[in-house]
């Protein structure tokens, strides 16, 4: 028994095929009007879910470059506070040489020592160097001046103690990937006795009686904090290098990501327009249909 189709049905159907029509249009020109093909999670589940994962993973990549530039920051301060430190040795390692000389006489010598005395505040300066008022060799305590000096009664420094601690300070750059900022002062500083080294070398010229194996055996120590010195230098600069290529990296990966994101979540305008105009010629057909098959009621000639 085949169905009855009654003019009823004829005008509900042609109705919501305009209406579908209308829906369709307004969805073109929303995605037109904001750029992007997804405008909520219902547009497309699926790639919704891939854009939140991928700008999830962006923010995570920014947090390691945002890392990456601190570090590189504190390193390159702490490479120079190092290189400066290691100037001042070399200044004192010829001072030492000519304090070596036997022709030289105790007058003499004092003059060498109070040049020494000089160059051994300006370690203590360097040493208590702050980047942005955060002290760089204090470990994390880096609100505390690292090191303080005691004076006899003449202003002159007798001895230095460490305040700081040895704690690393480590920045993440990268999934499970850590790098070490800083150097505490305790352990390489301190431990490797600079400036007890210096105070020595400083004291012994200007005694009555020059000891000269005990001077030499003071300036192998200081040949020692030198090497070792030189060395930690070396460290921090293949440590600012490895963080430029880090850098680098994390760059082509937000560029690699925006890509993605884009290319899942901006509209093509250019096939959006062709689409609207296909729609327009759809509705305007649809419009003219109806016209015919809906016919005019005993409402329509009474108005």
């Amino acid at each position: 028994m085949s169905s009855r189709i009654t003019q009823e049905s004829i005008n509900r159907t042609t109705l919501a095929n305009i209406q579908l029509n209308f829906k369709k249009m307004q969805e073109i020109q929303e995605k037109l009007s904001s750029g992007k093909q997804l405008n909520r999670p219902s547009d497309d589940p699926s790639g919704t879910r891939k854009v939140l994962g991928l700008k999830t993973e962006e923010l995570q990549i920014q947090q390691f470059s945002d890392n990456t530039e601190t570090a590189k920051e504190q390193i390159y301060s702490t490479s120079n506070t190092l290189e400066s430190i290691q100037e001042i040795l070399s200044k004192v390692k010829e001072l030492t040489m000519q304090a070596s000389n036997d022709t030289l006489g105790q007058s003499e010598r004092k003059i060498i020592a109070s040049e020494l005395n000089e160059l051994l505040e300006s370690v203590l300066h360097y040493t208590n160097t702050d980047n942005d008022g955060k002290y760089i060799f204090s470990g994390t305590k880096t609100s505390t001046t690292p090191f303080s000096a005691v004076r006899d009664s003449n202003g002159r420094i007798s001895s230095v103690s460490y305040t700081g601690n040895n704690e690393e300070i480590k920045y993440q750059i990268g999934p499970d990937t850590y790098i070490q900022v800083n150097m505490p002062g305790g352990t390489f500083l301190q431990g490797n006795g600079i400036f007890s080294t210096l105070t020595s070398l400083r004291d012994s010229l200007e005694s009555s009686t020059f000891d000269s194996s005990a001077f030499l055996d003071l300036r192998k120590d200081l040949d020692t904090s030198t090497d070792t010195l030189l060395t930690e230098i070396t460290k921090f600069g293949a440590k600012a290098n490895r963080l430029e290529l880090t850098a680098h990296s994390l760059e082509n990966s937000q560029i690699a990501l925006k890509e993605l994101i884009s290319y899942t979540e901006d509209a093509d305008v250019a096939s959006l327009i062709m689409e609207l105009k296909h729609q327009e010629n759809i509705l305007q057909s649809s419009l003219e249909t109806g016209a015919r098959v809906i016919q005019p009621t005993l409402l329509d000639f009474l108005r």
